[in-house]
Parts: C-alpha cells; structure tokens; sequence
C-alpha cells in the first residue's frame, strides 16, 4: 500500500515538474521572438513618469550617446543637474541609435511615448543628422543639388515632428539640437557647411513657429580630430559636455521665464 502511493505521488510531482519545465520553455520563446512590447518602445532604467517632473530625451544616436567613452553622452549630463537643482525629479532617454526623421514620427505614435511626452516638463531632441548626411554615404558620390534636395525633402517632415511634440505637450520646454559638421576636413567640408547652416536656419524658423528652442552647436565642432570620437561622426566626452552646457543654459533661461 506504501510502495503504490508513494508511486502515484512521485508520477504526479513529475508529471508537475515537466508542465512547469515546458512553460519554461515555451515562456523563454516567446520573450525571444515576441519580446514584450514595453521593452521594445522604451530602454530605460527610470521608473515611469510621472505629471510635470521629467526630462524626455529623443532622437538618434547623439541622444542615445554614442562616442562618449561611457556610452552615454549629454542626457545624464543634463539629467543629474536637473535632479540636483530640482527641477524635474528623474530622466528619460528614448533615443535610438540610427534613427531617421520617419522614424521619430514612428516612435511618437506609440502609446508609451505618448504619455511619457504628454507628462514632461523638458524635452529634448536630436535628429536629422541621418536623413542629410546618411551615415556617411553622402560623401560618395557628393553634389550641393542632391544635398539641397535632401533639405528641401526632409525639412517638412521635422516640422511635422515639432508640430507632433507641440501639440502632445503645450507647456513643455522644448529643444531641439541643430547639427554640426563632421565633414569639414573633407574636400566638400565648405559645401557642407552652407548646407548645414540652410538646415539650422530651417529649424530655427519653425523653432519660433511651435515654440521650440534650437540650441546652436555648428561651432562646438570645428576640428574633427579634436572634437570627434575615433568614429570621425559622433561627438567625444568633451563636445558632449559642452552639449550638455549649452543646453543647459538654454533649459535654465526657459525655466526662468
């Protein structure tokens, strides 16, 4: 009678442990190959946002802090004064690295980003860079009229970004980080240059149109040994932080008016 029931109780705690083991299993698949959503929309460490005490960072791989030695780049430096001084309580960045224009415009549909925007109180973006220089490629085969046409093109699309971001938060203070020039040691580094003043001009324009405040760091970058990473792209630890400072400045007059 002892030997039968013990024989039933070890078959059902292994028939127990193989359910569990197959959940394992098939819970572990899932995660890989339909990872949950919250983790795709938003990288983050920072506990979810609350009305009027956040700092929202968005953008490309200039907000997600490539070339930075810690991987990090401006937000934290902005970030951790913010907290120091009171001004918002935690941070946020959702940048991506690679990201385009359409890209951003993607992100800004997505319910997460929606509330965590709606619930700001700064924002800060970086994008454009992408779309105009195309990692690079635009370098091969290089004409001011292609170049002109990529302005003329894409333009409209950061103004439905700032439109986008205005309306999801109409009292936030809102920067946007007009581009530098990485390619000024290249034999259209002065093609470039005019280029790239057209875009900040651009943006600058429909900063004052929806109230967004476009911080000026064409002269942050002059020497791209000096003021690049070893990418010859991304800014190093110094350009970031005189990012950092610049638009500090900036958030510390909006927040005064």
């Amino acid at each position: 009678m002892m030997k039968k029931w013990m024989r039933q109780l070890f078959l059902t705690l292994s028939l127990a442990l193989t359910v569990l083991f197959g959940y394992g299993l098939f819970s572990a698949y899932m995660d890989v190959t339909s990872p949950p959503r919250a983790e795709i929309l938003v990288k983050s460490d920072e506990r979810p946002a609350t009305p009027g005490d956040t700092y929202i960072a968005l953008g490309d791989s200039l907000t997600r802090g490539v070339g930075s030695s810690n991987g990090e780049g401006f937000v934290p430096l902005i970030g951790n004064v913010l907290k120091e001084n009171h001004t918002v309580e935690r941070f946020q960045n959702l940048g991506v690295r690679g990201a385009r224009i359409e890209d951003l415009l993607a992100q800004l549909e997505q319910k997460e980003v929606k509330r965590s925007l709606k619930n700001a109180k700064i924002i800060t973006i970086t994008i454009g860079g992408n779309n105009l220089f195309n990692s690079g490629e635009i370098l091969k085969r290089y004409s001011e009229e292609t170049a002109l046409g990529i302005l003329e093109t894409e333009i409209p699309n950061l103004e439905k970004t700032f439109k986008h971001i205005r309306e999801s938060n109409p009292n936030a203070v809102i920067l946007y980080m007009g581009l530098y020039n990485p390619f000024k040691q290249s034999p259209n580094g002065d093609s470039f240059d005019s280029i790239i003043q057209k875009w900040n001009e651009s943006a600058r324009t429909l900063g004052l149109k929806y109230s967004v405040q476009v911080v000026d760091t064409f002269n942050l970058v002059t020497d791209a040994k000096r003021d690049l990473s070893s990418d010859v792209f991304h800014p190093n630890d110094s350009t970031y932080q005189q990012i950092a400072d610049s638009m500090s400045l900036v958030i510390e007059k909006s927040i005064i008016q």
